[in-house]
């Protein structure tokens, strides 16, 4: 399966025209994201109506379904083909309604657009990032990457590795830092992620439907309040593809939310701190369906590996301190997450990958061992 990166920004777009002919109340669009790139993809169209609407499209590279309905839809799929131009094109979604039309507008990137250097696909700045783990060209998941506007610049938001088995991503992987976690709200935006078709992704508009074994809860593998400095980064935390199956009162919102919250603690006082969480399919009886029907594996386990940095510090090495945590899928009747702890080392044993693997060539192969080495039972840096 070919691997593939992709930088994608997400703004929300609301109509940009409106007419209205009858005395019903005009329609409105808008889409999820009105910037896409050159690749392929898919994403949420919504439109609100009081009766009957159709859409039609300026372009023949792209596709809606429904492309006709009645009352408001916000579960719309509009389908794009790859942009082999190296020009942007715009391509126009109208809705027409007895009371009117509006029209919504989308950008596509011209495949040499970007303004990144590219190799085999994936930016030479991933050489850099420390909270990536190892990839493998043979092991039949894919690496995608979402940006985002931070301090007047785009930087990456998250990276994932996709699993399109399980249709769940094995690991997410991010930095943090103290203003990632204020300036808006939690969107609550569930949507399609735009670097995968949706036939490849779980579409979650709504709860995970029951499987064999029950209920589960649309669980954030980055979490929500991890990206609030903007309702662009907030937005990508609720694509289908950061989703997995999780035990709700006993895990998602208990023991893995106060985990969440003290990493969110750490990060407000460390220069920075460097994300894995994951999740383990291997093993798994059970299953879930999304909304469209599609049978999505529900994880024995999730893992978190964190590598911190603060720069002068006393505790660690160069500066870096790293701690992991790894939980069976289960109910916990506890929040204490710390007896959970175990070194990167361990982690890495157990999951039989290696996590941070750029960060031997930051400070050495000597020192990144140490670092990975350490017991967080007997470092106390929380």
């Amino acid at each position: 399966m070919k691997r593939a990166l992709a930088v994608l920004m997400v703004l929300p777009v609301l109509a940009v025209s409106c007419k209205k002919t009858k005395d019903e109340p005009a329609p409105a669009i808008s889409l999820r994201n009105n910037a896409v790139p050159a690749t392929a993809g898919s994403q949420f169209v919504s439109v609100v109506a009081s009766g009957q609407w159709s859409i039609d499209l300026s372009g023949g590279w792209a596709s809606v379904e429904p492309s006709e309905g009645s009352g408001s839809n916000n579960a719309i799929v509009l389908k794009y083909d790859a942009n082999d131009s190296e020009d942007t094109r715009v391509l126009e979604i109208v809705v027409t309604s007895a009371g009117g039309s509006a029209t919504a507008e989308m950008t596509q990137a011209g495949k040499t657009s970007g303004g990144g250097t590219f190799a085999n696909g994936s930016p030479t700045a991933t050489a850099s990032w420390l909270e990536l783990p190892e990839t493998r060209a043979d092991d039949g998941y894919d690496f995608f990457t979402h940006s985002m506007m931070f301090q007047g610049q785009s930087v990456r938001n998250y990276s994932y590795y996709w699993d399109y088995d399980n249709l769940v991503a094995c690991w997410v992987a991010y930095p943090l830092v103290s203003g990632h976690l204020s300036g808006v709200k939690r969107s609550d935006s569930w949507g399609l992620d735009p670097l995968l078709d949706s036939g490849s992704q779980p579409v979650l508009t709504s709860a995970f439907r029951a499987g064999n074994n029950g209920w589960y809860a649309r669980g954030h593998q980055i979490p929500s309040a991890d990206r609030l400095n903007s309702y662009e980064a907030n937005t990508q935390t609720f694509y289908g593809t950061n989703m997995t199956p999780q035990i709700n009162d006993e895990f998602n919102s208990s023991i893995w939310a106060y985990l969440e919250g003290a990493v969110r603690n750490l990060a407000k006082k460390s220069d920075t701190v460097y994300v894995v969480t994951g999740c383990v399919t291997m093993g798994s009886t059970y299953f879930c369906y999304d909304n469209t029907g599609k049978k999505v594996t529900v994880p024995t386990g999730y893992y978190k590996a964190i590598l911190r940095y603060q720069k002068g510090s006393t505790i660690g090495f160069s500066g870096y301190m790293a701690t992991a945590f790894y939980f069976d899928h289960k109910e916990y009747s506890d929040k204490d997450f710390s007896k959970y702890s175990l070194s990167v080392d361990a982690l890495e044993e157990k999951l039989g990958i290696d996590l941070f693997v750029n960060l031997p060539d930051k400070v050495g192969q000597e020192t990144a061992e140490k670092i990975e080495a350490q017991d967080p039972k007997t470092v106390s840096w929380w």
